[in-house]
Formats: structure tokens, sequence, C-alpha cells
């Protein structure tokens, strides 16, 4: 779950593989955290390939599909990738996807986010580490809180690489070439948040130029941000009374 100061805490989740979740631990994301939906960013093949998210519908979690596909894959096609292929892959999933895709994501993402959600892609890496970035921006994270999210989860990555043996099998690449491509450095997460910037303005004004509506970015700011304090409001005029009534 990202912890950022911006971000209220408890509401947004991400993971990959979300067919892993046996039944028993959906049921501790419902009881426990209030799990309510699923945004699975998979295509309709990875879903026919490796199915739905079984366990978690068992809990009654809503199951919201929202592929985010048909970016370039070519960035990223040596076997043991670099920061700037990658750099170039994740800007890739921000401007190359179908058109429609950020849209569509942030329409569902703003019906869904007064309750806990969780966000998901296959591996729960790129596509899902792009959209938990620019929903950590919209709420005001600092640029080293997004960096630290994204690198906090090769650790999980790594360690349940044998789970995508088939994928490695079916590029032809070794396991150790395979986990070179699960590393989530946060030097590559740094360079993409700056090429958004430069070519951009900021993640705000890129979902804006690819048709995601002002209004579903204002929703989903307004819902996933830390409410602004109140401060206390003094008398009218209080600051006028004599030193001797005040």
């Amino acid at each position: 779950m990202p912890r950022a100061s911006g971000l209220r805490p408890g509401i947004l989740h991400r993971s990959g593989d979300l067919t892993a979740f046996t039944a028993d631990e959906a049921g501790v994301l419902v009881a426990q955290h209030g799990l309510a939906s699923v945004l699975d960013l998979r295509s309709d093949s990875e879903v026919e390939r490796y199915g739905p998210p079984r366990g978690l519908l068992a809990h009654g979690v809503r199951w919201l599909r929202v592929p985010l596909t048909g970016y370039p894959r070519d960035t990223i096609a040596a076997r043991q990738p670099g920061v700037a292929d990658r750099t170039r892959y994740l800007h890739g999933i921000l401007t190359g996807a179908a058109p429609g895709s950020w849209r569509f994501l942030f329409r569902e993402l703003s019906g869904a986010a007064d309750r806990p959600f969780l966000l998901s892609c296959h591996f729960g890496k790129d596509r899902t580490g792009v959209v938990v970035a620019a929903v950590l921006a919209l709420v005001g994270a600092s640029r080293h809180e997004i960096t630290a999210d994204y690198a906090a989860g090769m650790a999980d990555l790594l360690a349940k690489a044998d789970r995508f043996t088939d994928k490695w099998l079916r590029r032809g690449h070794t396991r150790e070439e395979y986990l070179s491509r699960l590393r989530t450095s946060p030097l590559t997460m740094e360079r993409w948040l700056t090429e958004v910037t430069v070519r951009h303005g900021s993640i705000e004004e890129a979902l804006l130029a690819l048709g995601v509506a002002a209004d579903d970015v204002a929703q989903v700011r307004e819902l996933l941000a830390v409410p602004a304090p109140v401060r206390p409001r003094h008398p009218a005029g209080a600051g006028d009374l004599p030193e001797g009534r005040r």
C-alpha cells in the first residue's frame, strides 16, 4: 500500500498477479482493510490466459476492467533493458496506450475511490507503477515518495519470479535475464517523472491532453487527498476589542 504525505491512508492498495489471491487472503483484505473494488489493468488476452481474480470475487470485491494496453513494447526488447529503455517504456504506457484508455480508467477510478480499492496489472510493476505515480502526483506527493513507492515492490516481485516462468520461456529468456526485468529502480521512475515534466509540464497536464476529463481528475484528487486542516475561526471583530475585554 503506497504511503505518501498527501494520500489518505488505507484507501489505495496495489499488487501484482490478481489471480494469486486465495480466498483466505482476499477475506483478510475485505475484513481488515474494507477492500471494495479492484481496477484490473490487464489486457483481454492476459485475462483469457491467466483468468479472473477468483479469490477476490468470492468475497464480493467489485472487478472493474480498465485495460491499459496498446503501448509500444519494443523499447524493452533487449534481454536486460537499461534505465533509458525502461524510461521510454514507462512513457509509452502514459502516451502510447490505446486511445481512450486513460480517460476510461479515470472515469472508473473517480467512481471507485470513495472506498478502499486495489490497482493491479499482471506484474503490478510498470502499468500499475505509472498509474499509482499519477495518482500520487495528483494528491501532492513528493517526487521522492513516488520513486520510493515504485521501487518498494521489487523484493516481492523477485521472490515470486517463478510464477512467471511461462513468460521468460515464451520469450526465450533465461531466469536471470527475466529477473533483471523485474527490478524496479527508483532511477527509472525519477527519470520518467523528469521527462513528463519536460514534455508536458506535469502529470495532470499530460492526463488532460490524453482526454481525461478534468472533472474526473478533480474527483480523484478530492477523494484520495488528505483533507486540508480546518483553521479555527475567531469571532468577527474580536481583534478590535479593548484589551481588558478580550
